[in-house]
C-alpha cells in the first residue's frame, strides 16, 4: 500500500461535513486573505419600538481602532438596546425545557447565497453528543462519538456557566476572544458568526456572544439566553435592521455589531434566534491584497426545522 492509498484511508468512515460546518471555514479563509476588517452592533424591542424601526437605524460606536477604551455611552438609550432589553424580558419568562442527554436532536441546515444552488441538510445529533446520524442514499447511518464536546448539551452548558450581571457576561467574552486584533482573527478563523474579524472591542464581545446563541440552536436555558442579550445591550455600536428574511424566507429582526456585514436574525415575537445573514466577500477582493473590501451578494443560513425527537430517523 503506497502513501496515496494511506491518505485515502484515513478516516474513511468519519461522515463529510455538513453545510453548516463547512460555512464557517469558507467564511474564515475568505476573510484572512482579505485583510480589512469591520463589524457592527444589535437591538430591538417589540410593538412601539419596531414601528419606529421602520427606517433602518444605524449606531455606530465609536472608531475601529482595537482598544480596551470602549467609546463613551451615549446619552440616550439605542433603538438596538431597548429592543434587546425587550428580548431578554421575552426569552427569561420562557419556560426551563432541558433535553435529555438521551434525547436526540433533528436539524435541518439551509443555506442560500445569490447566484448559488440552495444548500440543505438534515441530521441528528444524540444531546449530550455521543451519537450523531444522518441519511445516506436512503439509509440510515448513526456513528458514534467518544468525545462529546461541541454537542448540544456543550452549547447549552456553556451559556448556563456564563455569569447573571451584563458586565460579567462581557467579561467573559474579552476572555474568550483576547484583547488584540489577531487575538480576534484567530478566533474568528472558526467562527461562521464572524464574515470579518472584530476590529473593536465591542465587535469581538457581540460575535463571541453572537456564536453561542448560534450554537445553542438545540436548546438554551431561558436565564441564561436573557443575560446575553442584556449584555448584548450594553455594547455600544450595536444595530439592528427590521424585516430581513432567514434562508427560508422566515421574518426576522437582523442585529449586528460591524455596520451590516452580518446579522444576527431574531424572530421577531419570540426573539429566538432563526439564522445567520452576511455578505458575500468578491472574489477580486480575494484576489488582490491591500484593496477594500468589496461584497458579491447576501448568505443566509437557518437552522430551519429543530426538533427534540426519542430516536435518529424521527423528525
Amino acid at each position: 500500500m503506497n502513501d496515496l492509498d494511506l491518505v485515502r484511508e484515513l478516516r474513511a468512515d468519519i461522515p463529510a461535513p455538513a453545510p453548516s460546518q463547512l460555512a464557517a471555514g469558507r467564511c474564515r479563509l475568505l476573510a484572512a486573505a482579505s485583510r480589512p476588517r469591520r463589524y457592527r452592533r444589535l437591538a430591538l424591542p417589540a410593538g412601539a419600538a419596531i414601528a419606529a424601526a421602520a427606517v433602518a437605524v444605524a449606531v455606530l460606536g465609536g472608531t475601529a481602532t482595537p482598544s480596551r477604551l470602549r467609546p463613551a455611552p451615549a446619552g440616550r438609550v439605542s433603538l438596538a438596546a431597548q429592543i434587546l432589553t425587550v428580548a431578554a424580558r421575552t426569552v427569561a419568562a420562557e419556560p426551563a425545557a432541558r433535553p435529555g442527554d438521551r434525547q436526540w436532536v433533528y436539524a435541518r441546515f439551509v443555506q442560500v447565497q445569490i447566484g448559488q444552488a440552495t444548500q440543505s441538510d438534515q441530521e441528528w445529533v444524540r444531546f449530550d453528543g455521543r451519537q450523531q446520524a444522518y441519511v445516506l442514499d436512503g439509509q440510515l447511518i448513526v456513528h458514534d462519538n467518544p468525545s462529546s464536546s461541541g454537542g448540544p448539551l456543550s452549547s447549552y452548558d456553556t451559556l448556563a456557566s456564563l455569569p447573571a450581571a451584563p458586565s460579567a457576561v462581557l467579561a467573559a467574552a474579552r476572555d474568550a476572544v483576547g484583547s488584540t486584533r489577531r487575538e480576534w482573527e484567530n478566533w474568528s478563523s472558526g467562527s461562521v458568526v464572524a464574515e470579518l474579524a472584530p476590529r473593536s472591542v465591542g465587535e469581538a464581545e457581540f460575535d463571541y456572544l453572537a456564536q453561542l446563541l448560534w450554537d445553542a440552536y438545540a436548546a438554551a436555558p431561558p436565564a441564561a439566553l436573557s443575560h446575553v442579550y442584556q449584555a448584548m445591550a450594553e455594547i455600544p455600536g450595536v444595530t439592528v435592521t427590521p424585516g430581513m428574511a432567514n434562508a427560508v424566507g422566515r421574518a426576522g429582526i437582523g442585529v449586528s455589531a460591524n455596520g451590516g456585514v452580518s446579522w444576527l436574525l431574531l424572530d421577531p415575537q419570540t426573539y429566538q434566534v432563526i439564522g445567520l445573514a452576511e455578505k458575500a466577500i468578491s472574489p477580486q477582493s480575494v484576489k488582490v491584497k491591500g484593496t477594500p473590501v468589496t461584497f458579491s451578494g447576501t448568505v443566509s443560513m437557518a437552522w430551519a426545522d429543530v426538533a427534540i425527537v426519542s430516536a435518529p430517523g424521527e423528525r
